[in-house]
């Protein structure tokens, strides 16, 4: 398809193509792949073809088309606009009991979070208050554990210390015979 050329109504689609979608608020580009598809060429030959050779043939043609689709624009934002204060007085009673809601909606999340602030608070309050509990315990249990390790070294010494005399006046008595029999007597 290389080196075909154009012919007038070829250059005619073309030109109407990108002038009406233009005018509809399209794009150049979305106009050259519409008639490429249409005339079997690229969308780059026609837009090629359309900036090199067509628009600088016509260029008014080009601007009015721009003009055409700014016009629709401002139409249809003024058909999308109330015209009217008669208009305008539902919009602002409705946009009033908007505003009314969601000062309602806003006053009740308000006072939820206040509450859940509250609740917070308490149950911070709660902790605190179980671990000074839990850490009195804690100091209680090992207190007791120290007294019980104190009681069994206790008990152990005693039955050290007792079972110390019975060795010793089995040990005395052996030191008496032993002195009376060398002769001395203690």
């Amino acid at each position: 398809m290389k080196g075909r050329g154009w012919t007038a109504e070829e250059d005619q689609l073309l030109k109407e193509c990108v002038l009406q979608t233009i005018i509809n608020g399209g794009t150049q580009v979305e106009a050259f792949e519409k008639i490429g598809k249409k005339l079997g060429r690229t969308p780059g030959a026609c837009g090629f073809r359309w900036n090199a050779v067509l628009r600088q043939k016509d260029p008014l043609s080009y601007t009015e088309a721009k003009k055409k689709r700014v016009y629709r624009q401002l139409q249809q934002k003024r058909a999308n606009s109330p015209q009217s204060i008669s208009q305008l007085i539902p919009l602002i009673k409705q946009m009033e009991k908007e505003g009314s809601r969601l000062k309602a909606e806003v006053k009740s999340l308000s006072e939820k979070v206040e509450s859940k602030r509250k609740q917070e608070k308490e149950l911070r309050e709660e902790n605190k208050k179980l671990r000074e509990e839990m850490n009195s315990y804690q100091w209680y249990q090992q207190e007791v554990k120290d007294k019980y390790q104190h009681l069994i070294r206790l008990i152990s010494s005693v039955k050290e210390q007792a079972e110390i005399p019975f060795e010793l006046k089995n040990d005395k008595r052996l030191q008496v015979k032993a002195d009376n029999e060398e002769g001395i007597t203690t």
